[in-house]
């Protein structure tokens, strides 16, 4: 995990001297998957950043990253329920695929539309809907 991690970490670097800005620890950690507090990060930069120096390097970052990492709980099915719900503009517990597909193949780890296709495989609906509790279990499953 710590090459990975390195890797991942490396990513964030944008000045090119192996440090991020303090400011970055809480999207380090969720790249990885943690969801840590606002109040979390904010002890997390306190602490390793008390000169104000504004960038850290990875070998100060590790700590706090398994720090917060053990004092943060894996994102539950409920969790993933409840952040699907802000596209569900009905609250019907179903979004558009042709809406869930932009977002997939635009934003954030962007996926092809040949790995969009694999996940929705038999959970559209003939109105082009997918039930998203269901595509949250596929994936938790597939996880």
């Amino acid at each position: 995990m710590t090459d990975e991690l390195k890797d991942g970490y490396t990513l964030f670097d944008k000045v090119g001297d192996s440090n991020i800005e303090a400011s970055q620890i809480g999207d380090v950690m969720r790249a990885f998957g943690i969801n840590p507090t606002n109040a979390q990060i904010k002890k997390a930069q306190d602490g390793v950043d008390p000169a104000g120096k504004k960038r850290i390097g990875f070998n100060r970052f590790i700590p706090v990253f398994e720090t917060v990492k053990k004092d943060s709980p894996p994102m539950t099915f409920e969790d993933y329920v409840e952040g699907m719900k802000v596209f569900d503009r009905d609250l019907v517990g179903y979004l558009n695929s042709g809406e869930l597909r932009h977002l997939l193949t635009n934003m954030g780890e962007k996926l092809s539309d040949a790995e969009v296709d694999q996940i929705f495989a038999g959970l559209e609906d003939d109105k082009g809907d997918v039930q998203y509790d269901e595509l949250i279990r596929r994936l938790m499953k597939d996880a």
